[in-house]
């Protein structure tokens, strides 16, 4: 059991991490951070990686995509399963009726397509 972040690099990925780590302690189980924008080889995206502390919270246990696998959403909920994870944090921002038509949406997809509950966080500020 753990919470399963979806981290990305920006103001919305770090909201998403620190409510992560909130629920996290609430549970009393353990965040896992899947890092939705760095691929990594097979060998270093082991469900064991060293652990890192975040602002004294504690520890994140941190998951990279595999480089062969170009949709992240889909290994992100496949890691899901993968590490029996009870909750999904992602975070999410406001997107205008084109860009919703245009670009696809990892938020909204981890959204649909989860079979645990998902907490869609915003952040205060956004990365422009």
């Amino acid at each position: 059991m753990s919470v399963l972040v979806a981290y990305s690099h920006t103001a919305e990925g770090r909201a998403a991490l620190q409510e992560g780590i909130r629920v996290a302690g609430l549970e009393e189980i353990p965040v896992v951070a899947f890092d939705l924008d760095t691929p990594t080889t097979r060998e270093d995206r082991s469900i064991d990686p060293p652990h890192t502390a975040v602002d004294g919270a504690g520890t994140v246990r941190w998951i990279g995509r595999r480089k062969d696998d170009p949709d992240s959403a889909d290994e992100l909920l496949d890691t899901s399963e993968e590490i029996g994870a009870t909750t999904i944090v992602v975070g999410i921002r406001r997107r205008s009726a084109v860009g919703k038509l245009l670009l696809g949406s990892n938020a909204q997809r981890i959204l649909l397509g989860a079979d645990v509950p998902v907490l869609a966080v915003k952040a205060d500020t956004h990365d422009h």
